[in-house]
């Protein structure tokens, strides 16, 4: 027969026993995977830009972009990775350094700086329609990003991807005054697969050129290839 006593001993182990165990988020769960860094990484795309303005006609530019994880450094206990971005107007080019990023994971953030200007990219564990600040780390006014979509299939020419993460940095598709829209995708174990923006000023202080589109950018980053190096 269980005494009073011992039973009393045995609750006290099971909450010490419970207590003193810690539990490691599952990196599929929290969604790490669709941030990978990894020294030797490589990620290539095919970029279209147009630059409109209202003087001159669009300016349209077709370019690859290859982004490489090259080195590591430390500050405090982060580990940051260090992104060559290069560029060639064709295949057959060599590459050309055209800006180095940063970029960073912690339990909850994946933190990009991109020209000097810390970003939130994502933030864990991914949920649908988690809404985050993008602008947190930095000065700039808050920026809402929202996952939009996971578990849906993905094609580029680098292949096709199942179970991509969708972020809409923002989606305001007024066509009147101001367009800003930004959509990217990540693919799990290989990170950043689709990139397109849409941030265009149009006319509104005439009525006879109301939704004239005065000065923009139109931007689509597709991936080609990917791999380590």
């Amino acid at each position: 027969m269980i005494t009073m006593r011992n039973f009393l001993v045995c609750a006290l182990f099971y909450l010490f026993c419970s207590c003193s165990e810690t539990f490691e988020p599952e990196a599929d769960l929290v969604g790490f995977e669709y941030f990978p860094l990894e020294i030797g990484d490589f990620r290539t795309y095919q970029v279209n830009q147009i630059i409109f303005s209202l003087l001159e006609d669009p300016d349209t530019s077709d370019f690859q972009l290859k982004e490489s994880v090259v080195d590591t450094f430390s500050t405090g206990d982060q580990l940051h990775f260090v992104l060559h971005r290069s560029t060639r107007m064709s295949p057959s080019d060599k590459w050309s350094l055209d800006s180095v990023w940063t970029s960073r994971r912690t339990e909850n953030h994946a933190i990009v700086v991109e020209n000097n200007i810390p970003l939130v990219k994502m933030v864990f564990p991914v949920r649908l329609n988690r809404v985050w600040d993008g602008n947190i780390f930095n000065s700039l006014p808050p920026d809402d990003y929202e996952i939009t979509e996971i578990g849906a299939v993905y094609q580029t020419p680098a292949g096709s991807f199942s179970d991509v993460l969708t972020i809409f940095e923002n989606n305001d598709p007024d066509t009147l005054i101001y367009q800003d829209i930004r959509q990217v995708v990540y693919a799990k174990e290989i990170g950043l697969i689709y990139k397109r923006l849409s941030i265009l000023d149009f006319c509104n202080t005439d009525p006879e050129c109301l939704g004239i589109l005065e000065s923009g950018t139109k931007f689509e980053q597709v991936l080609i290839e990917y791999g380590k190096e």
